[in-house]
């Protein structure tokens, strides 16, 4: 809800003032299956969502978003049964700014009736049929500010082609950098850019996702259905990351011992015997037997070979090989 309520105050100036829509028409719309809402307290604009009902939604079906054509500004039908042909209707809604055709049938074909949509700033092509000859469609849609094409036939050239058209388009194609990018002043502190999704299927509804509802999570890049499924998981990420069979948790980083520590170390090496049998027993020193000599730590076997040194090591310490005479 937070990401939805940013998004309308970023766009609310820009929707456009129309009368009320037709209470009888945003009902009838629902009791068909799509979810017609207005989008703000303020405006009179809707927004209708269809993808929920899926493949039920037909060409036919578009037919009763005649009524609320003036104050329709957001549409998706996603994953549904609408054809190229049932676009026709689509091209007579003026104030569109964001639509979804993902996962559908539509081809180049039917991307010719959006055409005349100008105030179009979003649209969702992911999984569809388009071409790189279906994008000529889209050069004089000056508005244009996100298309999705992640699995479509739309080839690296043919996405660079309407950038050059478009400068300001960003162009996701799913396995790239988008195409010409608009230079944006980055913020040291912004989250890592999000990229492709690991996974394939929405973790809160278990759909396929939708390469534009993303979150980085431990820099990794997870995909979700729809916008609202993706808030949910970015209130609590630890509930739901464990659906995410593909999400590798991050091996924790090994902490730098501290300064202190550090010198306790060195002063552990500094007492490591440079020797390992007993100068006067000839057996295996015990590490807690230890005297030093001229800065270099001698063991011994035990306490009282440790004694006799101490009490004259200039007689002993020639028999420690490892004993070097200091210069």
């Amino acid at each position: 809800m937070m990401i939805l309520a940013l998004l309308l105050s970023l766009a609310q100036d820009e929707f456009p003032k129309v009368g009320a829509a037709d209470a009888k028409a945003l009902e009838k719309l629902n009791q068909a299956g799509a979810v017609a809402i207005p989008l703000a307290a303020n405006t009179n604009v809707v927004s209708v969502n269809f993808s929920m009902a899926g493949a039920k939604v037909v060409d036919a079906s578009l037919a009763d978003l005649a009524p609320v054509g003036e104050q329709l500004v957001w549409l998706n039908l996603a994953g549904t049964g609408v054809s190229d042909a049932g676009l026709k209707a689509v091209a007579g809604f003026k104030n569109l700014q964001r639509l979804h055709l993902e996962r559908t049938s539509i081809s180049d074909e039917g991307l010719a009736h959006l055409a005349g949509l100008s105030e179009l700033r979003y649209l969702n092509l992911y999984g569809t049929k388009v071409t790189d000859k279906g994008l000529a469609a889209l050069k004089n849609l000056k508005k244009l500010q996100s298309l999705y094409v992640w699995q479509t036939a739309v080839s690296k050239e043919g996405a660079a082609s309407l950038n050059g058209t478009l400068a300001s388009l960003k162009i996701n194609r799913g396995d790239e950098e988008p195409a010409k990018p608009v230079e944006e002043k980055k913020d040291p502190a912004a989250a890592p850019a999000a990229g492709k999704p690991i996974n394939a299927k929405c973790p809160v509804s278990g759909k396929d996702v939708d390469p534009a509802a993303v979150s980085v999570y431990k820099g990794q890049t997870i995909g979700f259905c729809c916008m609202n499924c993706k808030a949910k998981f970015d209130a609590k990420p630890e509930d739901l990351i464990g659906k995410v069979a593909e999400f590798k948790a991050p091996e924790p980083k090994k902490e730098e011992p501290k300064k202190e520590e550090k010198k306790e170390e060195k002063k552990k090496d500094d007492k490591k015997a440079i020797n390992t049998k007993c100068p006067l027993s000839g057996k295996d020193v015990d590490a807690n037997a230890t005297s030093v000599y001229k800065s270099q730590t001698i063991a011994f076997c035990c306490g009282n070979c440790k004694g006799k040194f101490d009490a004259e090591p200039a007689k002993f310490i020639a028999k420690v090989a490892e004993f070097k005479e200091p210069k």
